[in-house]
């Protein structure tokens, strides 16, 4: 029988979401608890949030990585179900792949590279395998083991990740995944599997799954003021609305824009947090943050160095010019008070 106390937890940007997980995680210290999360960004923000409160990792805790859950927890102590050997997988390669020729049947060729190390691709897919060669011992094991299993950021988790997680969720350990759709900046793999529930489409995997976990939306934000909420919703018009919780004012609150002959009196005037799409965006010679590194951050205020998709929308308002909207949302909610965008002065008629 799966537990009654599953629970997927969808949250708004700055709606303390991570915070949730670590105080349940440390209130019942009688209770063997896994967090896991993908990135290791959030795995050392995570690790450092309970350090601040215990000083030592709790005994009953267990931080760890989402793919060195998967192999170590996983696939390594049953793998002898698919390899035929006891201590073939030696660990992870991210950025290979398969030759797309490779039958699934050619077990060793399919999920190892020549090293023994296991294809991103194909992680989450060979612990779903094993465990049905394996009659269901892979779960049991994990149930042997903790009481209580977090999944953070659970929008990056994509592909048999999710079959992967309907197992938890079947299994008798009380399992909570917490998460955003609309911060979907990384993904586990680039696999087909699941496709249709990438980004916001994780809302329709848990409809798909509401027997088995509760859902639970949370809308209000502590981080950013009414004004980055309402800009910010107006990117995922589906999903519900957010209320602001930040009632401070400053001189300088909302959505503005910059032009680059003013972004230096700008940056010294209000000290932001420079973000940008990537590394190779010019950003003057100022100091930058990439988007994708700045999720789970705060700042008083951000500068965004827009992408051409990202200008094309502020001018348009039209959601299908932009190419990344997940990556829009995160840096514009890093903010708390104001979020300012670069601008040339020859397209005054931007909207914010």
């Amino acid at each position: 029988m799966p537990s009654p106390t599953n629970r997927a937890v969808i949250a708004a940007a700055g709606s303390r979401k991570t915070q949730l997980l670590i105080d349940a995680a440390l209130t019942e210290p009688t209770r063997r608890v896994l967090i896991t999360t993908y990135t290791q960004e959030n795995l050392a923000q995570i690790t450092r949030r309970i350090l601040q409160v215990t000083g030592v990792m709790p005994a009953h805790i267990t931080v760890m990585g989402w793919f060195s859950f998967l192999i170590s927890q996983t696939a390594k102590p049953f793998q002898h179900h698919l390899t035929g050997q006891i201590d073939y997988i030696r660990s992870l390669n991210f950025v290979g792949s398969r030759s797309r020729f490779t039958r699934q049947s050619d077990t060793l060729a399919y999920y190892f590279d020549r090293h023994g190390d296991m294809y991103r691709d194909g992680v989450a897919d060979f612990a779903c395998r094993v465990d049905e060669a394996a009659a269901g011992a892979v779960v049991r094991r994990l149930e042997a083991m903790y009481d209580r299993i977090f999944v953070d950021e659970f929008q990056d988790l994509v592909g048999y990740d999710l079959d992967l997680v309907e197992r938890l969720f079947r299994s008798k350990i009380e399992v909570t995944v917490v998460g955003d759709p609309r911060q979907h900046t990384f993904a586990t793999n680039n696999g087909p599997r699941n496709k249709r529930y990438r980004g916001a489409g994780i809302m329709d995997w848990l409809t798909r799954h509401r027997t088995l976990c509760a859902l639970d939306l949370r809308t209000d934000s502590w981080r950013c003021n009414q004004q980055i909420c309402d800009w910010s919703d107006r990117l995922y018009p589906d999903m519900p609305a957010t209320t602001s919780r930040n009632h401070a004012v400053t001189r300088h609150d909302g959505i503005f824009q910059i032009a680059p002959d003013d972004i230096a009196a700008y940056v010294a005037k209000y000290q932001p947090q420079i973000l940008r799409d990537r590394r190779t965006a010019d950003t003057r010679g100022l100091a930058a943050l990439n988007i994708g590194l700045s999720k789970g951050s705060t700042y008083p205020r951000v500068l965004i160095f827009p992408t051409k998709p990202m200008l094309k929308y502020l001018k348009t308002g039209d959601l299908a010019s932009l190419t990344a909207t997940d990556r829009l949302y995160v840096a514009a909610t890093r903010a708390e008070y104001s979020v300012a965008f670069v601008v040339d002065r020859r397209d005054a008629d931007y909207i914010p």
